[in-house]
């Protein structure tokens, strides 16, 4: 079990990352409820700042919790806080309903950032960038291979500039299916490669980008393309 208070703080050039810590709880929550993006918090959220973190990266339970604090400031409380976690698709797709297997799987290999958020007049300082880094690196030295999360079409530019690909709608490649994950506007998802063997690919007549090699060991056939809708690999 991580202790959150082993965990590493990082430094940008205006703030610390670092894991959450109790006293800053109210605090953390109040900033998250400002967060852009269309996911939410997961529900029970204010738990699971409670509880031990079950297994790297996660703080808190199955959750991973930053927060950013000003550095040589006067001012305890945190200015930006991300939470983190597995995604709620990883169960409630029709597909992982046919193989509960792939539930686990998914859980471990994509990360869904929940909430990321600044507080007003904090922001367009490199906080939320300095944030969404630490996570995907907590995420990464861990084994997770995908990073995705919600925004709206108006962020688009700043995640597409820290390497993500945006969509209203984007496919997952499975061995034996495909998982499309849509959101209806105004909200686009976002996906990030965390791991060289993951790929975001372009497909003829898909309906969006396509993300193969999610699960180590297996990857789209070059051939594969989309027909009528449905991936034939």
């Amino acid at each position: 079990m991580t202790s959150t208070s082993a965990l590493p703080k990082t430094r940008s050039a205006r703030v610390d990352v670092a894991p959450l810590q109790r006293p800053d709880h109210a605090d953390y929550l109040a900033l998250l409820a400002l967060t852009t993006s269309g996911e939410g918090l997961r529900p029970g959220a204010e738990a699971i700042l409670t509880l031990p973190p079950s297994r790297r990266p996660f703080t808190h339970g199955p959750a991973l919790c930053l927060t950013a604090r000003s550095r040589r400031s006067s001012n305890p409380k945190p200015v930006g806080a991300v939470f983190a976690s597995y995604p709620d698709w990883a169960y409630k797709h029709p597909l992982t309903h046919e193989e509960p297997e792939l539930s686990e799987l998914i859980s471990r290999t994509a990360m869904l950032i929940y909430g990321l958020a600044v507080t007003p007049q904090r922001r367009r300082q490199g906080i939320a960038r300095a944030l969404l880094t630490e996570a995907e690196d907590q995420a990464r030295n861990t084994g997770y291979r995908l990073a995705t999360l919600l925004h709206k079409p108006e962020l688009a530019p700043f995640y597409q500039g820290l390497g993500y690909t945006t969509a209203h709608h984007v496919t997952i490649a499975m061995p034996h299916a495909a998982m499309g994950v849509t959101q209806h506007p105004p909200f686009m998802t976002a996906v990030k490669a965390l791991h060289p063997g993951v790929r975001i690919r372009r497909l003829p007549e898909a309906p969006g980008p396509v993300v193969t090699g999610l699960l180590p060991g297996w990857d789209m056939p070059p051939a594969a393309r989309f027909h009528h809708g449905q991936l034939i690999a």
